[in-house]
This record gives C-alpha cells, structure tokens and sequence, in this order.
C-alpha cells in the first residue's frame, strides 16, 4: 500500500470543484439538445441512435478488438505502447476513426428515410458525443472523487488498489487535471456533433460518400496527439489540447463553409 503522509489531503473545495465539473458535464449534452431543438427541429430518435451507436462500436466492438490486439496486462501497462509506441498510435488512431465513423455511416443510413432534415445530424452528435461526455468526463469525475476521498480518510481497500504515480498526480495537480478532462470533454463533443455533420452529408448528398472517409482519417488524425501522449511521444498535456482545440476551430470552419454550401444546393441522394 502507498504510505501516506499524514498532513497529505485533498481539499473539500476541490472536491466539490471536481463534483461540480461532472454535473455541469452531465448536464452540457442535454441542455444542449433542448437549447437547439426549436431551431433544428430536434427529435429524439436520432440522440438514441448515436448513442447505441457509441455503445455498440466503441464500447463492444472496438474494446473487443483492443483485448484481442493490445492484451493489457493486469496493472493496464501495452506492451506495444512500450516497445513500438508509433505502431500503437498508428494503430489506435486508425481504429478509433474507423470503428466510430463506420458506426456512424451506418447510423445516418437507418435513419435516412425514418428521420430527415439537418437536425439529424446535430442530433445523432448530441447523442453520440453526449454518451461519450457523461460515461468519460462525468464519470471520470466520479472516480477522481472516489479517489480524493479514499486518499482523505487513507482507505487501504482503495488506496492499494492504485498506482503511486496517480496518487501523487491527483494530490499535486488535482485542480488542473479537473480543468484540462473539462475542457477537453467539451471540445470532443464538440468535435463529435461537427463529424456526424460530416458523415450525415455523406449519406445524404449525391456523390459526396468521400466525406464517410474524411471523417475516418479526420477522427484518426484528431486522436494522434492523446495517443502519442499515452505512448510517451509528448510529454506535455498542454500540446495535445491546443492541438484538439486548433482542430475543433478547423473542422468547424470547414462544416461550416463545405457543408454549409451543400445544405444550399438541397440536392440530395433519394
């Protein structure tokens, strides 16, 4: 068990910071449906639709995959993160773009002729995103909070069960791991909302099935920078949350300039 100082605490304040940032994350993906669903015309179908999409793909199938390819030893150490560290981001880039954008392609597919107009899209990102929101930010949150609190009251159970380099991460930078999970949730759904876009008109828009994989290579390039942190390429977490806000920026101009001129031709696939 990691011993402890015993002037060694979280504080209250900073739990309630991290309690806090789970419910405002919580409570993003559902405001934000409700805040557009007057001017898109939101329905729900297509929230549920990403959001067993999202639990199809990459919480099934892509883990799936991962336990096959990866085989995590039992402290979560890869042996392909260690000694081949740029085929393991390569290769979880890549899977990351082509499990979720696959599942989407396919979901905009189902709904094509059950559910129609741009809204879909924002939709279906809402859910997507959402799902990945509450299950990665909230509940990241959560365990953060587990973690505080069994370091407070030196609960052994807990405590030994956790590597000494995130006990003393979580003591030292406590605030600012809280801060850059929040901020980085919000530009992944946002991130997610502007792919479903992207795979939407794909579907939707006569000779336009090259957006289905420009979404893949765009999601796989989004995730290069975390992978490569995970992998120890970058040890700066700064540089890898620039880079997926340079690529939120990005991305959004290119919707909203490409896709934008598409949704004014109305020229859609039957």
């Amino acid at each position: 068990m990691e011993k402890l100082a015993t002037n060694v605490s979280i504080s209250s304040g900073m739990i309630g910071f991290m309690l806090l940032a789970g419910i405002v994350m919580f409570l993003i993906p559902i405001g934000t449906y409700w805040g557009l669903k007057r001017h898109y015309k939101l329905v729900s179908t297509p929230v549920w639709v990403g959001i067993a999409v999202f639990i199809g793909a990459v919480l099934i199938l892509e883990r799936i995959l991962h336990m096959i390819i990866l085989q995590p030893s039992s402290d979560g150490s890869i042996a392909l993160a260690i000694h081949h560290p740029y085929v393991y981001v390569a290769y979880g880039a890549l899977v990351a773009g082509i499990f979720e954008e696959t599942g989407r392609f396919f979901g905009f597919r189902y709904l094509k002729k059950r559910v129609s107009g741009f809204g879909t899209a924002i939709a279906y990102g809402i859910g997507h995103g959402g799902i990945e929101m509450i299950l990665i930010g909230t509940m990241g949150m959560v365990n953060l909070v587990v973690m505080s609190v069994a370091i407070n009251s030196r609960n052994a159970a807990v405590i030994s069960k956790l590597p000494s380099g995130t006990i003393h991460s979580l003591i030292s930078h406590a605030g600012a791991a809280t801060t850059s999970s929040f901020f980085e949730r919000i530009a992944a759904f946002i991130i997610q909302i502007l792919l479903s876009i992207i795979v939407w008109a794909s579907v939707n828009y006569v000779g336009k099935i090259w957006l289905y994989p420009l979404a893949i290579g765009l999601h796989a390039l989004i995730d290069t920078p975390a992978a490569m942190f995970q992998a120890g390429i970058i040890s700066n977490e700064l540089t890898v949350e620039i880079v997926l806000w340079i690529s939120v920026l990005a991305m959004g101009i290119f919707v909203y300039l490409y896709i934008g001129k598409l949704r004014k031709s109305r020229v859609t696939t039957s």
